[in-house]
């Protein structure tokens, strides 16, 4: 999928229309790119309410866009999915789930913040809109211009290695072949950005 596409300026999440939605389904890569910019920051955001540090929230936001990249297909609000962004929201705390059972060593976590040792044990009372507060008058503003900048900051190629490998869940060796690298490089590529975001979302915390 094509990332080169021009940036959107951010909407309200809760109002991603149907059009959107078959977008992304039929894997158009402007509808994508639309999903990404007006997304990655809920995402983001939601996963350091979690308390999850920067890094590691960059990690598991990483982690959805390639578990919605690879479901999106079985998303439909006729077979009782409920709104897209409710079931991003579900798509998300799973996989920040996942990370915490492996970092917290179990269902009896011996460390550990309160809200994740409850998204462990009881899930069903950690919700969307508790999650959704923004803690800061400037986060969430601050999150899609560090991604700009970060994008600005790369050429195109290395760029497009680490979206391909980190935010649509291809192979190195499938991008390496796809740009005529060795998968050493594409790895290094995507190194390269996730580091220089890790470093500059770190500044948010």
């Amino acid at each position: 999928m094509n990332t080169s596409s021009s940036h959107h300026e951010p909407a309200n999440p809760g109002s991603t229309d149907d059009g959107l939605v078959d977008g992304i389904q039929a894997h158009d890569e402007q509808a994508w790119s639309q999903f990404v910019d007006e997304y990655s920051p809920l995402i983001y955001l939601w996963c350091r309410n979690c308390d999850l540090q920067p890094a590691d929230a960059l990690d598991v936001s990483q982690q959805v866009f390639q578990a919605v990249s690879r479901s999106i297909t079985s998303f439909s609000r006729r077979s009782g999915n409920g709104s897209f962004r409710g079931w991003l929201f579900i798509v998300t705390i799973n996989l920040i789930r996942n990370y915490l059972t492996r970092t917290l060593r179990g269902p009896r976590p011996q460390g550990g913040t309160s809200i994740q040792i409850r998204l462990l044990q009881e899930p069903d009372l950690v919700d969307e809109e508790s999650l959704s507060a923004v803690p800061s008058s400037d986060e969430a503003s601050s999150i899609q211009s560090i991604l700009d900048t970060a994008r600005s900051s790369f050429d195109d190629r290395t760029w497009q290695c680490f979206w391909l490998v980190a935010m649509e869940g291809h192979s190195a060796v499938e991008v390496a072949a796809q740009f005529g690298m060795q998968p050493a490089a594409v790895r290094q590529a995507k190194y390269r950005v996730t580091q220089r975001l890790r470093r500059d979302l770190k500044d948010l915390s």
